[in-house]
């Protein structure tokens, strides 16, 4: 008989395992870890943070964060912003791919009601009615809080833009007095007082700044900017004229370009790769100006007349706002109601074709509030501020 504990049986006793054989995972080469990462969705890959420590330098890492959204970025989704009807304070961010009919759904709420900017690659930043800025990544259903802006002024529009060449996301804020005193000139044009504050994610300081602008301007709160290159475009009034201003994100300073006159303008919104600004559809018919060369303020017109409106589309009596364009070129608008089932309009400008795309699970209880485009899946972790 062999005893507990005696030479014999620690002798015949197999050596402990190793970390490669218990965790199979560790032994990978990084070449591996690399392609099965690339394949999952951007909420599982957070999940691989408490593998191990090699595992979550790699999912953090600058070069695979980079390698997985440039891998996104060719493959653009359509992402929802909706408002529960019965529940005000209840936010739904629902995203889908733009195949036809709409495939791979992924829905995240939020627990209470933001305006939010359309999507920096992958990121989102939302501003509620007590002017707390929020960052959300809707394909890892996480939301981080910025710390509150500190100004006397109250109404804050919020806007969201990315520095290709430092890799540095930045939060901009403009804020008026919500009844602010205005000065009048010899010509009666009103001078808004107002303060801008920049944050940038990542930052050592985790602080709110103060930058000056060269051209005060007011924004109404909602005003909902687009990224572009760098460079954050968003409508505002200079003294009673409506105009474009341009934020550089990476130098934090302003300038100006002047809207094509006489034009009703009531939406900033992309054209491709280019900025444009439009009027509603109405009745299928939409002027909408390109924004050519942003340096000479070059623009050029586009005419929209949608083929057979009255037999197809008339009978939504709803207005129509257009949201950009698909890879394919189509121009997209969204009604300004949701509707059940809900759909999105697309026209395609070289073959003078509408056609819809109807989009399931988005039913009566909701009410939307912006469609966006260009959204791409990310895995980014986003650090909690301390």
């Amino acid at each position: 008989m062999i005893r507990l504990g005696s030479k014999e049986m620690r002798s015949n006793t197999s050596p402990p395992l190793t970390r490669s054989q218990t965790y199979p995972l560790e032994s990978m080469p990084p070449e591996m870890k690399e392609e099965i990462l690339m394949k999952l969705k951007g909420k599982y890959i957070s999940k691989f943070i408490s593998v191990s420590k090699s595992w979550s330098s790699m999912v953090r890492s600058k070069v695979f964060t980079n390698l997985y959204l440039n891998r996104s970025l060719a493959q653009t989704r359509i992402l929802l912003s909706l408002i529960d009807r019965g529940d005000r304070e209840k936010q739904v961010f629902h995203s889908f791919s733009q195949e036809d009919p709409p495939s791979d759904h992924h829905t995240v709420s939020c627990n209470r009601y933001h305006d939010s900017s359309p999507p920096v690659r992958g990121l989102i930043c939302c501003l509620n009615v007590y002017n707390l800025v929020m960052i959300g990544n809707p394909s890892t259903s996480q939301f981080i809080t910025l710390p509150r802006v500190i100004s006397m002024r109250k109404d804050t529009s919020c806007f969201f833009g990315y520095d290709p060449v430092r890799g540095e996301y930045k939060v901009l804020c403009t804020m008026v007095p919500r009844r602010f005193h205005h000065l009048r000139g010899a010509s009666s044009r009103v001078v808004a007082s107002q303060e801008h504050q920049v944050f940038t994610l990542g930052a050592t300081r985790k602080r709110w700044r103060s930058i000056e602008c060269q051209h005060p301007h007011q924004t109404r709160r909602r005003t909902q900017g687009i990224c572009s290159n760098g460079v954050v475009y968003y409508l505002a009034w200079i003294q009673l004229v409506r105009s474009l201003i341009c934020f550089d994100v990476r130098s934090e300073k302003f300038s100006v370009i002047e809207l094509p006159r006489d034009v009703q303008v009531q939406l900033l919104s992309n054209y491709g790769e280019k900025i444009a600004v439009t009027n509603l559809l109405i009745n299928g018919t939409l002027d909408l100006w390109v924004l050519e060369d942003a340096s000479r303020q070059v623009w050029s017109k586009v005419s929209v007349v949608i083929p057979s409106w009255n037999d197809s589309f008339r009978f939504f009596q709803t207005e129509f706002k257009f949201r950009g364009t698909l890879g394919t070129g189509e121009l997209v608008f969204a009604p300004k109601f949701v509707r059940d089932p809900y759909f999105l309009l697309c026209y395609n400008l070289k073959e003078n074709k509408a056609r819809k795309i109807n989009i399931q699970g988005i039913g009566s209880q909701f009410t939307a509030r912006d469609v966006y485009l260009d959204h791409v899946e990310s895995h980014m972790i986003l650090e909690p501020l301390r």
